[in-house]
């Protein structure tokens, strides 16, 4: 007797072990209105006959473990399949292979998911244990921004690392994309973008989505890294040459996170330094010679500071500049005079004139204004190009002795 109830111990356990059901994967996230595929084999005692399949959910008021049978997602018996998963489902329908696919998704699919068979038997039904967990994501995606420290900003040098996600879960079956100021970040492909050590090229708009979607994020999101002043340059604001007389602005540019807050201008010359000014801007109304140096700025804001490159500033003497002009204007009026007299005497030979010549005579005083006169002697080195035409030839080592006359 005591042999004959181990041996049906040992048939009992051996038809119970042979009852099973196994599921892949045990858990799934999936996008709104995309498709699921609940992998699943089953297997029951080869004495059976297989009389009903069906896929359950719990209802939210029963328990999630399986134990209690809730709506019909699939069943063989059409007419039991409840409403909202009413042409949605497809079952495998081979032997032993109890997959089931899920089409459209919806928030409200999020739950439980378990396999279930029955036999004509009335002790042949079994429900396999642990089901399968669907979360379904709603989107957009969503990006956040963690770092090691709390409440604080984020400074050049810290580890910083963001997340692309969605509301419930993430899917992970998909590359992502990542994008910088709506320019894509080829090297991210992860839901994770995980950066080291942030410098201030970091600074910028953040977003995320499917590589292979044109779904992103409904909103970017700011990487605020805070620097200290870079690329301090000094931007010289002048119409044409810097002559005396003439005013003249110089900014101090720089990029920086916070803003710049204090500004410091110094001119060197001669070996000296001199501070002369606290302002983003140093105006000069009315340049002169003494305002020609070396210039450089400094700009500050919580971070730090950087200093610009040393930018020279030249003056050039106002008068000079006067008596350039006015030769130039005396050597194009004996220009157009010799073009008129070749073209008014075509075939009278005339004496070479040499450019020294016509000057001292254009140049010549009047007796009746000469005592109004005061007269100037500027010696200047006029330069011109050569020419191959009838246009008077200055040799550049002459040195053309001018009189410049002024009324007082």
């Amino acid at each position: 007797m005591f042999y004959i109830s181990i041996l049906l111990q040992l048939l009992l356990s051996a038809a119970v072990a042979s009852w099973l059901v196994s599921y892949y994967p045990r858990s799934i996230c999936a996008f709104e209105r995309s498709s699921v595929d609940f992998s699943c084999m089953f297997d029951y005692s080869d004495y059976r006959i297989l009389k009903t399949t069906y896929w359950f959910k719990p209802e939210a008021h029963q328990k999630q473990d399986g134990s209690q049978v809730g709506i019909s997602a699939y069943n063989s018996e059409a007419a039991k399949i409840h409403q909202l998963y009413k042409n949605r489902t497809a079952y495998a329908n081979r032997d032993k292979n109890c997959s089931l696919q899920l089409h459209n998704v919806s928030k409200s699919d999020t739950g439980m998911y378990f396999f279930r068979f029955e036999t004509y038997s009335s002790r042949g039904k079994y429900t396999g244990p642990g089901g399968i967990n669907l979360s379904v994501a709603v989107l957009p995606f969503r990006v956040t921004v963690k770092t090691k420290k709390v409440n604080e900003h984020i400074h050049e040098g810290d580890s910083v690392t963001l997340t692309c996600s969605t509301e419930n879960c993430t899917p992970t079956q998909e590359p992502f994309a990542w994008f910088k100021n709506q320019r894509l970040i080829p090297e991210a492909t992860d839901s994770v973008l995980q950066i080291t050590s942030v410098s201030h090229d970091d600074f910028g708009n953040y977003s995320c989505g499917l590589k292979n979607s044109s779904t992103t994020s409904a909103d970017e999101i700011l990487l605020d890294v805070r620097y200290s002043p870079k690329n301090v340059k000094i931007a010289v604001l002048s119409s044409g040459k810097i002559q005396e007389g003439n005013s003249l602005t110089l900014i101090c540019k720089s990029n920086a996170n916070p803003a710049v807050t204090n500004y410091s201008w110094f001119m060197i010359k001669e070996a000296n330094v001199s501070y002369i000014g606290s302002d983003r801007e140093f105006s000069i109304k009315s340049a002169s010679q003494k305002d020609g140096g070396q210039y450089f700025c400094i700009a500050k804001n919580d971070m730090g500071s950087q200093n610009s490159t040393v930018t020279p500033l030249k003056v050039e003497d106002g008068l000079l500049n006067l008596t350039r002009r006015k030769l130039n204007v005396i050597c194009l009026h004996l220009y157009r005079r010799k073009l008129f007299t070749s073209k008014k005497q075509p075939a009278e030979q005339t004496p070479a004139v040499t450019v020294t010549e016509e000057i001292y005579e254009n140049l010549r005083k009047s007796p009746e204004s000469e005592e109004n006169l005061t007269t100037y002697v500027t010696y200047v080195d006029l330069r011109l190009p050569s020419s191959t035409s009838d246009r008077p030839h200055c040799n550049s080592q002459d040195v053309i002795y001018s009189l410049l006359s002024y009324k007082d």
